[in-house]
């Protein structure tokens, strides 16, 4: 009995030992951080727990983004030395991406995964690069990340070339080629049409199809700044499911994208300075940008059912942005967008989906203009004021109109003049007049919860960071 409790022990021993975890030394690791978080009150709402939004259905951000809710980013990254002596070496990352908010206003800090509105988690990075390999011009990366260029802030608005995904991309030069593969299985959201049925144990299941999104960029560096040209094509392969009862085949399809972008720094008494505008547009199931995104590859429209394709489809996307330093006391950001999209249906209004279950809007146009204007009062006071118009025309609806005005007093704890000056603490008070369509239509978040109302109001305090 003696020898065997000492052979049992001599194996658990030898087990824990061969499993044992590696003392971590590394020291080549990094830290980054974005997020917003605060409290906030929809004035004039009968419920008013959750403060909701003053900007228009279907257009996110656009329009001002001082009522966005709590939202917070972890990203770590390792870095890799290479062998190769000398400045001229690889530069090798790991990076992940960690993203946490909620789905009912500013309540991160009593909600669990478990409660009704929880905290969603997501991973939208984890991904592999190797930047001029050799000392080379050539690079490389593998994996999911947010691969998009510019944005235009004050509206949260990536809208040149948001390719975020999950793919390979190699680039030489000013000149990159990527590939990415999206793919959903969320039935709870609002599917895009272009989905098939997925018979699991004779159960149908809507499931988006998965498609393949070929991009080439292209950079023209010029003095001061660059023009960036843009080519997508994205391949959608034939859906077909089948039971012994039931049968569907939707054929493949497809659609292009080609844009241009030009982005013009200039002098000014404080640096930074810059002007940009881009012009993109898309056919086929390659229309897509809605509801405050500009990723081409969520289809916008309702396809056309005796085809099952959507081949007549389109969206074309113009923006204007610049930022405008004028003097050490004052900044001005502004923006402006026109995006007008059809789905490949006939109809200019609503029409069925695949399934004949739900009527899809077929046309939209949007249109915003805004600036928001930072007066540095103190190093350390900013006050930001923002004035923001926008406009939105689903089928042959009347165009719905919010006009807004945001005031928002910022503590800059850094002492930084500069409008990218990080954290920002901010009491914010925004109020915005809509249109007779708006108010009659409740085409507001904060219209749904408020009822018919001409004026619309939002009071907050927030804090803003990043740190990369």
């Amino acid at each position: 009995m003696k020898n065997q409790l000492t052979l049992i022990f001599l194996f658990l021993f030898s087990l824990n030992t061969l499993g044992q975890s590696p003392t971590i030394s590394n020291k080549n690791f990094s830290l980054g951080s974005y997020g917003r978080a605060g409290i906030a009150k929809s004035l004039g709402a009968a419920n008013t727990d959750f403060p909701q939004s003053l900007n228009l259905n279907g257009m996110g951000s656009i329009g001002g983004r001082f009522e966005e809710n709590d939202y917070f980013e972890l990203v770590t990254a390792l870095h890799f030395d290479p062998a190769i002596a000398g400045q001229e070496k690889t530069k090798i990352n790991v990076q992940a991406r960690f993203s946490f908010y909620t789905t009912q206003g500013q309540l991160i800090g009593n909600v669990s995964n478990k409660a009704i509105g929880g905290i969603t988690t997501a991973l939208p990075e984890v991904y592999a690069e190797a930047n001029n390999i050799m000392g080379s011009d050539w690079s490389v990366w593998i994996g999911a990340r947010l691969n998009r260029g510019d944005d235009i802030h004050i509206i949260d608005h990536y809208y040149f070339d948001d390719h975020s995904g999950q793919g390979v991309g190699i680039k030489y030069k000013n000149t990159q080629f990527s590939q990415i593969f999206t793919g959903s299985i969320d039935t709870t959201s609002t599917l895009p049409p272009n989905f098939y049925l997925n018979i699991v144990n004779g159960t149908p299941t809507l499931g988006l199809r998965n498609r393949y999104v070929s991009i080439l960029e292209h950079k023209i560096i010029i003095k001061e700044g660059y023009i960036k040209l843009l080519a997508e094509y994205q391949r959608l392969p034939s859906g077909t499911a089948q039971d012994a009862d039931t049968f569907y085949n939707y054929p493949a399809d497809n659609g292009y994208v080609v844009g241009a972008k030009y982005l013009k720094n200039f002098n000014s008494k404080i640096p930074g300075s810059f002007n940009a505008i881009s012009a993109r547009y898309g056919t086929g199931i390659a229309n897509g940008g809605d509801g405050g995104s500009s990723r081409t590859y969520v289809t916008y429209g309702a396809p056309n059912i005796e085809t099952n394709s959507f081949k007549k489809a389109y969206s074309m996307a113009l923006t204007e942005t610049f930022l405008l330093n004028i003097n050490k006391n004052y900044s001005l950001n502004g923006y402006a967008i026109y995006t007008k999209s059809r789905g490949a249906s006939d109809s200019l209004n609503k029409a069925p989906d695949y399934l004949g279950k739900q009527l899809l809007f077929n046309r939209k146009q949007d249109i915003a203009v805004g600036a928001r204007g930072t007066w540095f009062i103190k190093d350390w006071l900013h006050l930001l004021h923002e004035f923001d118009l926008a406009w939105r025309k689903d089928g042959t609806q009347e165009f719905g109109q919010m006009t807004k005005f945001t005031i928002a007093p910022t503590f800059v704890p850094t002492a930084i003049r500069d409008v990218w000056a990080r954290p920002h603490f901010r009491i914010v008070y925004s109020v915005a007049h809509y249109n007779k369509f708006a108010a009659d239509n409740l085409y507001s978040p904060y219209l749904a919860q408020s009822g018919t109302k001409d004026w619309g109001q939002y009071l907050g305090a927030k804090v803003e960071w990043w740190l990369w």
